[in-house]
């Protein structure tokens, strides 16, 4: 369901990009703009700059520049559409939708509920000895159980049915969300009667399913969690995200184990840039959600032959998305939640022994004896490289492999990248795109390389964001939805490249002229080398020297 083009251009005009910046970092006044120290890197002196007359920020730093929606896209972790949402109800801007409301409306009804069961979960682990008991023997503290809104629900469904009648909750709606199932004869059953309750946040915090874990030791399976629901899709969430978020911001990398106790617990001993599969593979959906944060990744799985399954798995997609992969094996039938137990010296001291998930692969290269499980570990180091998205690292890696394992660089061939990661559009969005937009988007479909040879500044460019969205994916070879795909090829544009170059030229002037505007504002004696270099990019880009020939 598509955001209307009047809302999102209501949400542009009102945003001040001062105002909404303000609310995440501090702003300290310089002349007529704002500078602080960049949310998006490491820095010592401030160099983002907030210019409340252009409505734009801009990092010297790093290069990250935008408007107020751009800049919550980023920090928060989320997609256009959500930053729009964000910021009208900032501004109070009713958002209107360019389909039938209804179902827009059901979902936001059924995150009413999760949220009611979730605080009537809360309460009941606070009502029953059994469940405190079981926390205290697994030492997880009250304080931290608090903060993962920690629940129990009963063996008796009493409680459950009696609070949901008073809070106006339907049978109907208890199953849309997969708690309960309906015996024949009418009676309810909580799928996750007797259980310590986890609530599983999204990326936006908002509870969008329940895990359960036993708590006698008779009663199996040890865990269950909530089906796929129309709320709930388990290759889009890791638990403990929402937690991380802030952590994973700051610290640029994260620690990536597989259960609830194993968060927790690591959680509870300082480590709080830790996020949890949940026993699911580590999917693209997953990198994606990880990349806008950080650029490294601890691997803590288990060390079983699962275990190391889901390490080889995770770390392509990790790979895939640029972030260097590090692995950390533990001892056998041990966990992350027995590491916490044994204090946070214990834990940095493991964490600092991680390692590159390729020279860990070498030195089991160079240790195998047999020719056959030696071939099988070069293979994997090799598929590993493939999906890199940068040819410098992949050489780097290829003649690191050849020198230390004595190949000659002739036989090592990288398998073919297995390109993932889809792009799902529920809204038409190619009716909010200009025709110049449509024409460039249409070109790149249809000839790609030859206009990737003439232009190749897509990343500065002034576009919408629907435009941005849908050339982001058509860049990184995403899928994308056949019906929303149709549309694109069957508009009425023609597939042009010199139209389509002519077209970039004029939208990579406008992000220049916004670009030099800034700098110029910052800075009001700008020194030599500055303005020779934007002499010759005015010259180059006017004269259409800016693109390739």
């Amino acid at each position: 369901m598509a955001i209307s083009p009047e809302t999102i251009e209501e949400v542009r005009r009102t945003a001040n990009v001062y105002d909404v910046i303000s609310e995440y970092i501090t702003l300290e006044k310089a002349g007529s703009n704002y500078k602080a120290l960049c949310p998006f890197h490491a820095e010592k002196t401030p160099s983002f700059i907030v210019s409340p007359q252009k409505n734009i920020f801009k990092c010297f730093g790093c290069g990250k520049s935008g408007t107020a929606v751009s800049f919550v896209m980023d920090y928060e972790g989320i997609s256009f559409s959500e930053a729009v949402i964000k910021i009208a109800q900032k501004y109070n801007i009713p958002v209107k939708y360019t389909k039938s409301e209804e179902n827009f409306e059901h979902l936001k009804s059924l995150f009413r509920v999760t949220d009611k069961i979730a605080l009537f979960y809360k309460n009941q682990l606070k009502n029953f000895t059994e469940p405190k008991e079981y926390l205290k023997k697994r030492e997880i503290l009250y304080t931290t159980a608090d903060i993962f809104d920690l629940g129990y629900s009963p063996e008796n469904n009493k409680g459950l049915i009696s609070f949901c009648k008073k809070e106006g909750i339907s049978l109907e709606e208890l199953k849309e969300i997969g708690l309960i199932t309906e015996k024949e004869d009418g009676y309810i059953v909580d799928k996750f009667r007797g259980r310590l309750i986890f609530p599983i946040r999204d990326h936006r915090g908002r509870i969008v399913a329940f895990g359960g874990r036993s708590i006698k030791e008779d009663q199996q399976p040890k865990y269950i969690n909530s089906p796929e629901t129309k709320i709930y899709s388990k290759s889009k969430v890791l638990y403990g995200f929402y937690e991380a978020k802030d952590y994973l911001r700051e610290k640029k990398w994260a620690v990536i184990v597989e259960g609830y106790l194993d968060l927790i617990s690591l959680y509870q001993v300082g480590v709080r840039n830790v996020v949890a599969t949940l026993g699911t593979a580590f999917t693209e959906n997953h990198g994606e959600l990880l990349r806008k944060f950080i650029n490294k990744a601890v691997l803590m799985f288990d060390n079983d032959k699962a275990g190391k399954k889901a390490v080889i798995r995770a770390s392509k997609v990790l790979l895939s998305k640029n972030i260097d992969v590090y692995y950390t094996p533990l001892e056998d039938g041990k966990d992350p939640d027995d590491l916490a137990k044994k204090g946070v010296k214990a834990v940095e001291e493991t964490l600092k022994g991680s390692k590159y998930i390729f020279d860990f692969l070498l030195e089991r290269i160079v240790e195998e004896k047999e020719l056959k499980k030696k071939g099988e570990i070069v293979d994997l180091y090799l598929e590993m490289v493939s999906v890199i998205p940068e040819r410098t690292k992949q050489g780097l890696l290829v003649k690191k492999l050849s020198e230390e394992a004595g190949l000659q660089e002739s036989y090592i061939e990288l398998k073919k990248k297995n390109s993932g990661g889809s792009v799902e559009s529920e809204i038409n969005i190619t009716d909010y795109l200009s025709k110049a937009e449509k024409l460039i988007l249409k070109t790149l479909l249809l000839k790609k390389d030859s206009l990737l040879s003439r232009f190749d500044k897509f990343d500065k460019i002034e576009g919408s964001g629907n435009f941005e969205i849908l050339l982001r994916a058509i860049l990184n070879n995403e899928e994308i939805e056949e019906e929303l795909l149709e549309e694109i090829l069957t508009s009425e544009e023609v597939a042009d490249v010199d139209a389509a170059v002519y077209a970039l030229e004029l939208k990579y002037k406008a992000w220049l002229k916004k670009e030099n505007e800034l700098y110029l504002s910052v800075n009001k004696d700008p020194d030599d080398s500055f303005l020779k270099k934007l002499q010759e990019e005015v010259k180059k880009t006017f004269l259409g020297g800016g693109v390739k020939k």
